[in-house]
């Protein structure tokens, strides 16, 4: 099916730059991964949907896309665990992009281990798994106490939570923030490896 519909989108014009093909592709993946974490959320209720009013610690947030700590708060984070800064980013985060010009840090997941401190690679955008910081076992942020400001305002029992985007951690980076923490990045040498049609793609993990 996902062959299909991509096929028949190759005719079909660029939309702001993007070939239709590779728009259709990445709203499939995207589609996938929705649909796999409504099914986690059948299995994990969240607060929301069991009209609790606080956190019942179920681990969905942390399921579905890591959060992104905001330039300034990883140097306290590093310190925290008592790493560099440099190695909190080699252990623990991966580089990512929402639209090819701003480049940020954000925590890696479960099975991203191979790829930390590196540039994600487009066939690992939907990645599955848990942030690298939560710990299943307990169910609980392994730096609860220094947890970036977008784990703190994230409250799903909330009305509207999470629609002020000022808050979101990716809004506190700007282009050449990441070049305070790598200063020899540059997105050039991903530019091969852009986009990844299916035939050729790594499916997402499975856990």
């Amino acid at each position: 099916m996902k062959d299909q519909l991509i096929s028949n989108s190759k005719s079909k014009p660029h939309i702001n730059g993007m070939p239709y093909s590779e728009q259709t592709y990445w709203q499939l993946m995207a589609a996938e991964y929705e649909a796999h974490v409504a099914q986690i959320g059948k299995q994990q209720p969240n607060a929301a949907s069991t009209n609790a009013s606080k956190c019942i610690r179920c681990g969905l947030c942390c399921y579905q896309y890591p959060c992104i700590p905001r330039p300034e708060e990883i140097e306290p984070i590093a310190q925290y665990l008592e790493l560099t800064t440099l190695d909190l980013i080699n252990k623990y985060m991966v580089i990512n992009t929402a639209d090819c010009k701003v480049y940020f840090l954000r925590w890696a997941k479960h099975g991203e281990e191979d790829i930390t401190g590196k540039m994600i690679p487009p066939a690992r955008t939907f990645d599955r798994g848990y942030c690298v910081f939560y710990d299943q076992k307990s169910r609980s942020c392994c730096i609860h106490p220094i947890r970036p400001q977008e784990a703190r305002v994230i409250k799903c029992w909330e009305k509207n939570n999470g629609m002020d985007k000022s808050l979101w951690g990716i809004t506190g980076w700007n282009s050449q923030d990441i070049l305070r923490f790598l200063p020899d990045f540059s997105p050039r040498i991903y530019a091969d490896n852009k986009y990844l049609p299916p035939k050729s793609s790594m499916p997402p993990r499975k856990y």
